[in-house]
């Protein structure tokens, strides 16, 4: 992973390479590179760093009818430009990029070698290049090559190929990677998602899994595993959905920390009438169905489910939690009639799409809600709750984790056709509204002021710790400080060994049940001389707390206060002159295993 372009045909090839890596930076990486066709000869350009610096380094003008492009980011060998892609074969008969890992590559790497193919890099993906090299050796023809190819690789990929014998051709491979066509006038497009190619048509095309496409200029066909034509459909991308534009701000993480008020208020729109719930009665039905929902996630989705599951229990539906990652390895599935919750704000998570194959090898029903729609997930689902919270160009993700959880909350109401939950959610839009007016400098002057700590823990029970377990990830993504959330009561079984002098801990008290035992906990922290700064609706307040806000259903704390801890973040990563948008080390889709 993590972005690929390419493009055939009557169309600047070098602009459409450069801008639609631009457009997929936000995924993260380490290096780029493209490759493309001069006097029918592959030319490569490639650099560890930015997609500017690519630009630079790169000839001002290309004239070209073919290319592809990639963004980087490393798994197999370090940040270096030989491990850059685009990758060629031995004797450069093959030029591709790839997303995705190939897990058996070593085996695979050795077969070759033993037949006096050499490698260059360290990457999985130049093995796969001669591995097509190889097998045309033996007269197939390109497709029959690419399915003996896909056979034989076992993992996750989609390449786009350049093959030198062929040069009115673009190839494309796919398997549990996302990758796409759009279908111009007299050109076509490949990427990775939609966002580059919405600029120049609406006709696209998502490959499936083990299909293969042949790209001209002029025509798209594709092909299963068993090289049997596909019939084409094109998918429905909402170009509204994809802006890129900061509109004034100075970064995405703060442009999209202040549209989670509208998003939260779209979804009641989407989702609520005035007088009904408009979820589909199919859905709702298997719902009521379901003796066990299980939630799978990861990261920030995995915490959003925490929070659904809590929703689902008060409807006094048993619910489980599981990180995707160990669910994959290890499937827990309990109850007669259980039904699966898959929360990916991509819909290309990699290891929920390996959990997906295994639910329908079992023939469990399967919601899947995300912020992609057309995305692998999405359309391999019994049923999809789309968030339509617009593109999410941070890494760090801020408004669809809140989406999601407003999602679940609409969706467990309409259960019980509870519709006061959208009054509840307009109250606590109303509460993010005065957050930002109120608080936000505060917070800012309290990052500038804990940016140098070195370890920084969050306390809270129930809801509250659900979200502090969101706040400290926020925490830990973008500013690199080490960060803990704490359940109150679980200080005194070994974590409170931790706390020294001036340790900062941030409090969340929304839930009079446990503001008693929270107050307790903050004295036992106190006595260790931590820093404590408060966070308390109004009626659980004291007159020393850091934020005192309104009082609001608490079941929505995960929405209501998620600004508090966003800015935070964000203030604290600034404040350290780090990169908000783009930290170190992720990506924004994490198609890899």
């Amino acid at each position: 992973m993590c972005g690929i372009v390419g493009c055939i045909g009557k169309i600047n090839t070098k602009k459409y390479l450069i801008e639609g890596l631009k457009t997929l930076d936000y995924r993260g990486y380490d290096s780029a590179g493209i490759a493309y066709l001069n006097n029918n000869q592959v030319e490569i350009c490639k650099t560890v760093g930015s997609v500017s610096l690519l630009e630079e380094k790169s000839p001002k003008e290309i004239t070209s009818f073919i290319g592809i492009g990639h963004t980087r980011w490393a798994t197999h060998g370090v940040p270096c430009d030989i491990n850059s892609h685009p990758v060629q074969s031995m004797n450069k008969t093959i030029t591709l990029v790839h997303n995705g890992v190939i897990e058996n590559f070593m085996e695979i790497k050795k077969e070759l070698m033993e037949k006096g193919y050499k490698f260059t890099s360290a990457t999985d993906s130049e093995v796969i290049a001669s591995l097509i090299e190889d097998t045309l050796k033996s007269g197939k023809s390109m497709l029959k090559t690419l399915q003996s190819v896909m056979k034989k690789l076992e993992g996750s990929f989609a390449c786009s190929i350049i093959w030198e014998e062929d040069k009115k051709h673009l190839y494309l491979i796919k398997r549990s990677s996302p990758i796409m066509v759009g279908v111009g006038d007299g050109f076509n497009l490949v990427a990775s998602d939609a966002v580059p190619i919405i600029e120049y048509t609406k006709k696209i095309i998502d490959l499936d899994d083990d299909q293969i496409a042949i790209i001209s200029d002029k025509e798209v066909n594709l092909y299963d595993i068993h090289v049997r034509p596909v019939i084409i459909k094109y998918s429905d991308k909402e170009p509204s959905l994809l802006s890129r534009d900061l509109n004034g701000y100075p970064h995405f993480m703060l442009k999209e920390i202040e549209e989670i008020e509208n998003v939260v208020r779209r979804l009641c729109l989407n989702f609520f009438n005035g007088e009904e719930f408009t979820f589909d009665p199919h859905l709702m039905k298997d719902l009521h169905a379901a003796d066990n929902i299980i939630f799978i996630g990861c990261g920030t989705s995995y915490h959003a489910s925490l929070v659904g599951a809590r929703f689902f229990r008060k409807q006094e539906i048993d619910a489980d939690v599981f990180i995707a990652s160990e669910w994959a390895y290890y499937p827990q599935i309990s109850g007669k009639n259980p039904f699966v919750i898959l929360l990916s704000q991509s819909g290309e998570t990699a290891d929920l799409i390996h959990c997906m194959r295994i639910i329908k090898e079992k023939g469990i029903k399967t919601l899947v809600v995300t912020n992609t729609k057309g995305s692998t997930l999405e359309r391999n689902a019994d049923y999809s709750i789309l968030l339509n919270a617009g593109l999410e160009v941070s890494v760090a993700s801020t408004k669809a984790y809140s989406a999601q959880v407003a999602a679940l909350a609409l969706l467990t109401s309409a259960l019980k056709d509870r519709k006061k939950v959208v009054v509840d959610l307009n109250e606590a839009c109303k509460i993010i509204s005065q957050i930002r007016v109120r608080e936000k400098s505060r917070l800012q002057a309290l990052a500038n002021k804990l940016k140098d700590s070195e370890h920084l823990f969050f306390l809270g029970r129930g809801y509250d710790h659900d979200f502090c377990l969101e706040a400290s990830l926020k925490l830990k993504e973008i500013s690199y400080i080490h960060s803990e959330a704490i359940p109150g009561g679980e200080l005194k079984h070994g974590p409170i060994a931790l706390i020294a002098q001036d340790t900062p801990v941030i409090v969340f008290i929304s839930d009079p049940n446990t503001a008693s035992s929270m107050r307790n906990n903050i004295q036992e922290v106190k006595a260790r001389g931590a820093d404590v700064y408060v966070v308390a609706t109004h009626s659980l307040s004291k007159e020393d707390d850091f934020i005192i806000i309104p009082d609001y259903p608490i079941y929505l704390s995960s929405i209501a206060i998620a600004p508090i801890a966003f800015y935070f973040a964000y203030y604290a990563s600034l404040a350290k002159g780090y990169n908000v948008d783009k930290p170190r080390n992720l990506a924004k889709s994490v198609t890899v295993e």
